[in-house]
């Protein structure tokens, strides 16, 4: 017993050390969603925070080992049901999931539900991706916080994936993989069911393929198709949303002037090399810190 209180006083402190609020199912701030299933977590370590606006939510899924096609489709619905006010749940992963959350963080809010603790972001890649999302929305897990990614943690993650949404969209997934589970889960939980097309020559879309002929998803071409499904088809409920910056672009930006500015002038004013300014300068178009106009002119939006 005393070996078990000692875990859990070790457990705490990790999870203020990293900024993570644990909340029971008594909480008010815990998914309502959640607690309509069988095996809800008992608690939940919460990155971010976790909105009433959530309840309108998709879960957007799929392979890690995705095509070019694939994580393009994912980013893309991502955007589109996001800045409807549809947060978008994934798990973090690489390929699709990845995509779908960087989709959403453009416009809109997401959620991501991990399979190890939210000391061991897995993959750690997505480390600073954790962090915009937690800033933007919420990074959860049920496993305590010095969980390591263990492989059968990955199956139960997948039933809160499909808890928190209205709906799952499979963008592209072989027969057999988490996809396909996640989107038995949701069928077994009376969820909607979407799934995307791929050429029919491409083994990663056979799992897709499979699902629309059985008529147990339907074809979605795009973010609004799935929203109509929910009569959530308007960008009424576009939520408002933080900038998540890194130290790196709040330095950059820092250095800029209000007034408009070449490229060539934001070369000699950052002294930074033409392929990193490039970078920088897309990634603050994306999230709305900066404007591009024609003639590779920028200014600096106040936020």
């Amino acid at each position: 017993m005393d070996q078990l209180l000692k875990s859990d006083k070790e457990d705490l402190e990790l999870a203020e050390r990293y900024g993570v609020s644990v909340i029971s199912y008594q909480d008010p701030r815990y998914p309502k969603k959640l607690l309509t299933l069988r095996n809800f977590p008992p608690l939940l370590y919460v990155k971010g925070e976790i909105s009433p606006e959530d309840e309108v939510a998709i879960g957007v899924i799929g392979t890690r080992n995705a095509t070019l096609y694939g994580k393009e489709m994912a980013e893309r619905v991502g955007g589109e049901l996001a800045e409807r006010g549809i947060c978008v749940v994934s798990g973090l992963a690489r390929g699709i999931d990845t995509a779908a959350h960087r989709g959403a963080l453009r416009t809109g809010r997401t959620i991501a539900v991990i399979g190890s603790g939210l000391a061991n972001i897995y993959p750690r890649e997505n480390q600073g991706l954790a962090e915009e999302i937690g800033a933007n929305g919420a990074v959860i897990s049920e496993f305590p916080m010095a969980m390591p990614p263990l492989r059968q943690n990955f199956p139960r993650r997948n039933r809160l994936i499909s808890g928190l949404a209205m709906g799952l969209c499979l963008v592209e997934s072989p027969l057999k993989g988490g996809g396909m589970i996640t989107m038995e889960m949701g069928k077994r939980q009376g969820k909607k069911l979407f799934a995307f097309p791929g050429r029919v020559d491409w083994p990663t879309f056979e799992g897709n393929h499979r699902l629309i002929k059985e008529e147990k998803a339907k074809l979605v071409e795009n973010g609004k198709e799935i929203a109509a499904a929910f009569s959530l088809d308007q960008n009424i409920f576009r939520p408002s949303f933080k900038v998540f910056l890194t130290e790196e672009e709040k330095k950059f930006l820092a250095l800029l002037p209000p007034e408009e500015k070449s490229i060539e002038e934001l070369a000699l004013l950052t002294q930074l090399p033409a392929m990193k300014l490039n970078v920088l300068l897309t990634r603050m178009v994306l999230k709305k810190t900066m404007k591009e106009f024609p003639g590779k002119i920028y200014k600096k939006n106040l936020i």
